[in-house]
């Protein structure tokens, strides 16, 4: 009897998980033509990586500055100055990751998108349960919009 109740609960748990990861590919895409729709290429966000990386550095937050849609400053320097800079992206780029992680079949992934804007607020992938660590996560907070002068 108590195999069967663990059966069914962890049967619950799966149907639960499945239902709340279920947006498309199409629903993804949505939120991306929001984005491009407003043409916002200089804007400043706050963005933390989530690995098991190291150093310690590389997953602290990180204010970035873009211009054009190119990454101009990590913390206020120069991006090829900052521990991992390759792995920090414009809002475009994440879309690009984004697509390129769920192309790959994740067994789980979970992306929420800024009502307003439509940029990715948080994204996080694990491509596969049976390998630890080698889940990762992007959070973007602290967007601000700057003049196109």
């Amino acid at each position: 009897m108590l195999k069967l109740r663990m059966i069914i609960r962890i049967f619950f748990t799966l149907v639960i998980n499945l239902f709340l990861v279920s947006c498309s590919k199409e629903d993804q895409l949505s939120e991306k033509d929001l984005w491009h729709s407003l043409n916002i290429d200089n804007y400043e966000m706050t963005q933390q990586i989530s690995c098991f990386c190291y150093p310690y550095e590389f997953v602290l937050p990180k204010s970035i500055k873009v211009e054009n849609d190119k990454i101009v400053s990590i913390d206020g320097k120069d991006p090829m100055k900052t521990v991992g800079y390759e792995s920090f992206y414009s809002i475009n780029s994440l879309f690009n990751f984004i697509e390129s992680k769920l192309n790959e079949n994740p067994e789980f992934y979970e992306i929420n998108y800024n009502k307003e804007y439509g940029y990715p607020e948080s994204i996080y992938f694990d491509m596969s349960k049976r390998i630890a660590d080698e889940e990762i996560g992007y959070y973007i907070s602290d967007f601000k919009i700057l003049n196109n002068d």
